[in-house]
């Protein structure tokens, strides 16, 4: 039975070969496609089976019918030759269906055919392709060539290549010398020589020609294919790189366009893949070619003339140039010029670039940028003189196509300045002030049509009646009739501006990190004007452009450089100012530049968006660019403007809304469509949730103009839409808030918002986000709006949240629904939350058994949040049963193993036990037991150890417990096993205990624990740590001087304890002494300080560590103020900055720091001081001087107070000490972490050059140890600290580094030692996302020290040693992935041909499979 079926499924090729020869059309077309679909499967199979490493069985001889091999067996060659002559053969089909599926099918068969039948399968195609008899159906082979090109095994790539670039390229040396050059002579002497047959003998020449053209189209086309493929890796391509470079360029010399065009693209991909010293000559090959030329427009033929070489140089170029670029048009070899500059730009020069640019410039020089708003001025350029400035019509070319051409080198030199921009931004820098010059005055080129605008202010103010005139005569003259435009339709000028607009567009990316220059650098931009504008300027004032393309464009950059802005603001690389910023704004860094927005940019920019909302008929892209734009200028300072600005935008946004009248509808449909709604929406909703904007100016335009039309588009079919409008609504009580509302005003508002949100809330069959929006507007309606909601209403609501609640696809949503309005509750005692208090903590109870962690936290929130809407009172009936179920429910998950939930567990029963302090005997029972357990865990620590005293604490003030009783059980968790955390935490709980039991009973526990100190001494070392502990704490919570004797007892046991024998009483001790201080600070504090004074040794290091622990607690304490005792501390500071151990050192600038963090203006020019003060110990001090701003920076202390101190901070960098270089460069690792912009403005003069030279520093000394020597590197923690400098600029700052020039320290660092690798690693895996085009640019470079690393030998390491040998490996297996996926990395043919010896390497495939498997 098995037999029978597997045979039934085996394809008979023999029966399909036989029908692909049917005379029917349908039967051939039937067979070609089961066999396609015969052929996919076993090459499915024989994939599997390869996976498998299994291999199949061998069938019989023909695979005839008595034998059980099933349909994917092996194909023999006799079956596999036959298949391919016939799938070759209905190429030629008379059924285009028939060519199409027999294509389809050449795809899949060269999959799995043997390399002898793929190299015969080429050879035909491409015998076909150049048969020049084949006119007909040459485009259908050609697509079988490039199918085979793009789908052949990699590894007959090579021999493909072989087979086919001979041929290629004969093909088109053959038909370019039929077609131009030579093949025009003869074709003349035919022509005239044709006597009474001279029409024949013209058409049959036209017809040669056509077929030469197809053939060399052809050629190129699959070359082309083939180099971007097998170009990198194919020996044949490398043997042949330039023959096949001499062959593409003397194409660009072609007379037919099609022709020039593909072969500049074919010299691009050859670009990619050729050796460096080729590049450079292929470069100046066009670059001499186009140096010759004239420029276009007077400006650009002058700036020509006045840098083109001398005329002696002849052809130059001698052997390196030959003379086939001669016949080559500008266009060609400047679209030529592009494609190189994008497939290769980043392996460009600095000398090529300074080349050209200004060739390119005098094709595109700015002043030759007419506008037909340009003024004539005295001695301006008549029409005549200015249609000669364009450049003479070259002989036997219409206006027509001169024009044409004029637009097409333009267009091509925008797009090579744009391709520099993006690929090569470092190389570009010196020459970007002209590139953005050039496209500021081509993004207004429009010679043909006036605007009827003079005076493009930009960024001025304009009258309100010019505003108006202005914005009648663009809506009238840009959206006009189809009639009055009939005279522009052929122009084309709009492909120049929009390529200048995209070369803008690319100079913003490039600039994306710092782009302050866009915003305050001046260009001239019009012709005969002396008028300046910035590029942000320019822009508005561009948004009249009368093209949607380039207008959508502009607008979209414009909108890319608010948002950039937007966001190096918040970074701190520059500042955004609103023209009402008063004198107590914060101040910017030192050199960050303020772009002041409200005073000159933000009107012209809501006016430009306006007009694009308000044109009759505009298109519907420019309003939706208007829309976002107007969303990112919210989120600058000033937002979008004033009352007047807001009431216009949201007019605007409402004709968008408005879908009332059916005809209205017809006429806008374009403004009304379902995503402009919605865009509009999202706009409305940004407006009122940002700060920006004056709270009550936006409700005063609100509730007139656009409040009804969002509750209606709460009514419509569209989910998101519905979605939207419910978020919007969320909004809306808030506003009523923050702008004082009356309360006519708010029972308006909440009738409106009742009647929108009720009906979405009450339906069932929704989408799960309506639902969602629906909640969260009536959490926010009842929160705020709850006085103007009726007792109905308000029943109506609660009634449907339980129903939310207890649906198992909305309960998540209506828990945060809950919480929100309980927390409204509990600041409002008129919202009533007892009709459904009970059924609510019923079912939150419920849900604590659920599995889910999610629906389990929010539950234990909202849980914490509604019981202490209770009160302590008896106003609400409550089932004292269910505090007995929800206890114990809570008790039961409080666990270690998740510290959130058991912080959120502790603080709801907490909060039950304030709220109902009759469930003390409950919480005793069913929480105080996972208390007590979680108390001794060492994991515990942060939120849920402050829940837990917090707890505890309450237990004792609601007599839940006795103080005696629960300090036993606490006393009791110490075991003889205890760690110190655990001790800690314990002596925390009993102090929390203490202090808040009665004053009597804190006196006879403090007493008694100052004599159990005293009694178990060093004996019991766990129980007197806890004791030290627990009287620290309990200082710093109770004033200890106000107990008579306490505090001198508690200072008594302190300083005997410092003579311990026991390292970790001493510790506990100091950290004792410093928390006792914090609750007594005239007691402690000069005791500490005299005691210092005296010491020596270990003693100062732990009266140190008092000192340490007394700053950094009173930091934490409220409304402290050390003002007064900071003079007392800074002298033994200062003395102790010098000593001789590190430690105490390290305790010294901790101190420092903490006290810089609270007292800047103190201690800051203290330490500025001593990091530039000679002492015979200097190194030390300014050791100590690094340490404490790096821990002050790490404290977040104030950046402006620190910045005019950073430059001397910085100086530390230059010291010779390795030490204190180091701790510099922890302070810049730390400031570039925490505050970037403490040190932005400083990288380039004083960072970087430092973190260049020590990321390459190495200094090795050898150590005899005897028997053998040890190699010590005293400059690696140097280097490692560089390179963390460096990883961090590119997350926090990218734009103050010069990324390319740092690529020669990265591919040194990877060949450095294992930490510094798998650093470096790390840096290039994060550059891949961010930078690639640097890494792409020195990929090569990697190749190396990467093979090196892959390559490393596991000698005899066992164990964690090879283990940790298998990862060093793994890591640059993952660098080596990351940058072969970067796009242009497989261009270099080092390092493509590195990653092609792994990928095939069987000893690194275990290591290739685990890394793809980790993705």
């Amino acid at each position: 039975m098995s037999r029978a079926a597997a045979s039934a499924a085996a394809p008979n090729y023999n029966e399909l070969l036989k029908k692909t020869e049917h005379y029917d059309k349908d039967e051939r077309y039937m067979a070609i496609s089961d066999l396609c679909e015969a052929l996919k499967r076993n090459a499915a199979a024989a994939e599997a089976a390869k996976g498998e490493g299994g291999g199949g069985g061998g069938g019989g001889s023909g695979g005839g019918p008595t034998t059980a091999t099933p349909y994917h067996a092996h194909v023999d060659a006799q079956t596999e030759r036959r298949i391919c002559a016939a799938v070759l053969s209905l190429l030629d089909d008379s059924s285009n269906d028939v060519q199409t599926v027999a294509v389809k099918t050449l795809g899949v068969l060269l999959v799995t055919v043997q390399e002898e039948q793929a190299v015969e399968i080429a050879d035909r195609l491409c015998s076909l392709v150049l048969d020049p008899d084949k006119s007909d159906l040459r485009d259908v082979y050609a697509i079988g060539l490039k199918t085979l090109v793009e789908t052949v095994p990699g590894e007959m790539g090579n021999v493909v290549s072989q087979r086919l670039i001979g041929r290629l390229v004969e093909g088109i040396h053959a038909n370019s010398a039929a077609g131009g050059g030579a093949g025009g002579g003869a074709r003349g002497g035919r022509r005239g020589g044709g006597g009474g047959g001279g029409g024949v003998a013209k058409a049959k020449v036209a017809a040669d020609d056509k077929a030469s053209e197809e053939i060399v189209l052809a050629c190129l086309h699959v070359l082309t294919d083939l180099l971007a493929r097998f170009g990198p890796s194919s020996a044949s391509v490398a043997g042949r790189r330039e023959p096949l470079l001499d062959v593409a360029l003397s194409q660009l010399a072609s007379p037919r366009p099609a022709v020039r065009k593909k072969a500049g693209t074919a010299v691009g991909v050859l670009a990619a893949v050729v050796p460096d010293p080729l590049l450079r000559r292929l470069v100046e090959r066009l670059l001499d070619r186009i140096d010759r030329a004239e420029g276009l427009g007077k400006s650009g033929r002058r700036r020509a003339r006045g840098t083109r070489p001398d005329a002696s140089a002849g052809g130059g170029g001698g052997g390196d140039a030959p003379g086939d670029l001669a016949g080559a048009d500008v266009r060609s070899l400047i679209r030529t010029t592009c494609a190189v500059a994008g497939s290769a730009g980043h392996r460009l020069g600095q000398d090529h670039v300074d080349r050209i640019v200004p060739i390119f410039l005098r094709f595109c020089d700015p002043d030759d940028a007419a506008s037909g708003d340009d003024e004539e001025e005295e001695g301006a350029d008549s029409d005549e003189e200015m249609e000669d400035a364009e450049g003479d019509v070259p002989h036997g070319m219409t206006e027509e196509a001169a024009a044409a051409m004029r637009v097409e080198l333009r267009e091509s030199c925008f797009a090579g300045f744009e391709s520099f921009v993006l690929r090569c931004p470092a190389l570009v820098r010196p020459h970007l002030d002209q590139i953005v010059r050039s496209s500021l005055a081509y993004m207004r080129y429009d010679p043909n049509y006036s605007y009827g605008d003079e005076d493009d202010g930009g960024e001025d103010a304009v009258d309100e009646d010019e505003e108006e005139e202005e914005e009648e005569e663009f809506s009238e003259e840009e959206y006009s009739d189809d009639d009055d435009m009939s005279d522009e339709e052929d122009d084309e000028n709009w492909k120049v501006r929009r390529s200048a607009i995209r070369t803008l567009a690319a100079v913003v990316e490039a600039t994306k990190h710092d782009p302050s220059r866009l915003w305050v650098a001046e260009y001239a931009w019009r012709r005969n004007s002396a008028q300046k504008t910035t590029v942000a300027g320019a822009l508005v004032s561009r948004f009249k452009e009368r093209e949607e393309n380039c207008r959508v464009d502009i607008i979209e950059c414009f909108a890319r450089l608010l948002s950039y802005t937007v966001a190096a603001a918040s970074s701190g690389v520059l500042t955004l100012a609103a023209a009402d910023d008063g004198p107590n704004s914060s101040p910017s860094a030192a050199g960050t530049v303020v772009v002041d927005l409200r005073s000159n940019v933000s009107a012209a920019i809501v006016r430009a968006s306006e007009r694009q909302l308000s044109a009759k008929k505009g298109g519907e892209r420019s309003k939706s660019s208007a829309i976002a734009l107007l969303s990112t200028l919210c989120l600058a300072p000033g937002g979008i403007g004033g009352k007047d600005q807001i009431a216009s935008v949201f007019t605007h946004a409402k004709t968008i809304l408005d879908v009332d009248d059916d005809a209205r509808l017809r006429r806008h449909v374009s403004a009304n469509s379902k995503s402009l709604k919605l865009e509009a929406l999202c706009l409305v909703r940004i407006m009122l949730s940002c700060k920006n904007h004056d709270p009550v100016h936006v409700k005063e335009a609100l509730l007139p103009i656009l409040l009804p039309e969002i509750c209606k588009c709460v009514k419509e079919d569209w989910y998101k839409i519905i979605s939207e409008a419910l978020r919007v609504l969320v909004e809306v009580p808030n506003l009523l808030v923050q702008a004082e509302a009356t309360q006519e005003e708010m029972d308006n508002v909440a009738r409106a918002l009742y009647d929108a949100i009720e009906p979405r809330l009450a339906e069932h069959d929704l989408d799960q986000e309506i639902k969602e929006c629906a909640l969260s507007a009536s959490a926010s309606m009842l929160s705020v709006l709850h006085a103007s909601l009726s007792a109905e209403e308000k029943n109506r609501i609660f009634e449907l949240l339980l129903e939310r609640l207890k649906n198992e696809t909305t309960r998540i949503a209506a828990i945060k629904t809950l919480s929100k309005i309980g927390e409204a509750a509990r600041s409002n005692e008129d919202l009533d939350l007892s009709p459904i208090m009970n059924e609510t903590l019923c079912q939150l109870a419920l849900l604590l058994r659920q599995q889910s962690r999610g629906l389990k936290q929010a539950s234990l929130e909202c849980l914490d949040i509604l019981v202490l809407c209770l009160g302590s009172g008896d106003g609400i009936d409550m089932d004292e049963g269910l505090f007995d179920s929800v206890l114990k429910d809570l008790g039961g998950i409080i666990e270690e193993r998740d510290l959130h939930i058991c912080h959120l567990s502790l603080s709801a029963s907490n909060s039950i036990l304030k709220a109902r302090p009759s469930t003390g005997p409950l919480v005793k029972i069913h929480i105080l037991p996972a208390a007590l357990t979680l108390s001794k865990s060492p994991v515990l620590q942060d939120p849920a150890l402050s829940s837990l005293l917090a707890l505890l604490g309450e237990m004792i003030t609601s007599k839940a417990i006795t103080f005696d009783e629960l300090q036993k059980m606490l006393v009791e968790m110490v075991g003889n096993k205890s760690g110190k955390q655990v001790i800690s935490n314990l002596a925390e709980c009993i102090a929390t205990i203490a202090a808040a039991s009665t004053a009597t009973k804190q006196n006879s526990f403090i007493k008694s624990t100052i004599r159990a100190i005293e009694e178990s001494g060093d004996n019991n070392s766990q129980t007197t740590q806890l004791n030290l502990l627990v009287s620290g704490d309990f200082g710093r919570k109770v004033d200890l001087s106000s107990m008579p004797g306490v505090a001198e007892g508690v200072q008594e046991v302190y300083n005997q304890s410092f003579n311990s024998s026991n390292e970790d009483i001493k510790h506990a001790a100091a950290l004792s002494l410093g928390r006792a201080s914090v609750g007594a600070i005239d007691a402690f504090l000069p005791v500490i300080l005299k005691a210092l004074e005296q010491s020596r040794g270990k003693k100062q290091y732990l009266l140190l560590t008092s000192l340490r622990e007394f700053i950094h607690c009173y930091r934490e304490t409220e409304g402290s103020d050390l003002s007064s005792s900071v003079s007392l501390i800074l002298p033994h500071l200062e003395k102790n900055c010098e000593n001789d151990e590190e430690g105490v050192r390290s305790m010294v600038a901790e101190c420092l720091g903490s006290l810089a963090c609270l007292e800047p203006a103190m201690i800051l020019p203290v330490l500025k001081e001593l990091a530039t003060k000679e002492t015979p110990k200097k190194v030390a001090v300014r050791w100590t001087v690094g340490s404490a701003v790096k821990f002050a920076i790490g404290g977040h202390i104030s950046p402006t107070e620190l910045a005019p101190f950073m430059p001397t901070f910085l100086g530390l960098l230059q010291e010779d000490d390795l030490g204190v270089k180091n701790i510099a460069l922890l302070m810049v690792y730390s400031a570039v972490h925490h505050t970037p912009q403490l040190v932005v403005g400083l990288m380039r003069e004083q960072i970087l050059p430092q973190i260049y030279e020590l990321a390459q520093l190495n200094m090795e000394r050898k150590i005899d140890l005897g028997p053998f020597k040890h190699t010590v590197d005293d400059a690696l923690p140097l280097r490692k600290a560089a390179l963390s400098v460096f990883a961090t600029c590119l997350e926090k700052c990218p734009s103050s580094l010069d990324i390319p020039a740092f690529m020669p320290v990265i591919a040194k660092a990877l060949a450095d030692v294992e930490d510094v690798q798998l650093q470096t690693h790390q840096i290039i895996l994060s550059m891949c996302a961010r930078q690639p085009i640097p890494l792409v640019a020195a990929a090569d470079s990697f190749v190396a020290p990467l093979e090196k690393t892959v390559n490393k030998k596991k000698g005899q390491k066992t164990g964690t040693e090879l283990e940790r040998v298998y990862e060093w490996i793994k890591s640059g297996l993952r660098v080596m992935i990351a940058i072969s996926k970067l796009d242009g990395a497989m261009n270099s043919r080092k390092f493509a041909e590195f990653a092609e010896r792994i990928n095939n390497s069987s000893k690194h495939q275990p290591f290739l499979n685990a890394v793809h498997d980790e993705r």
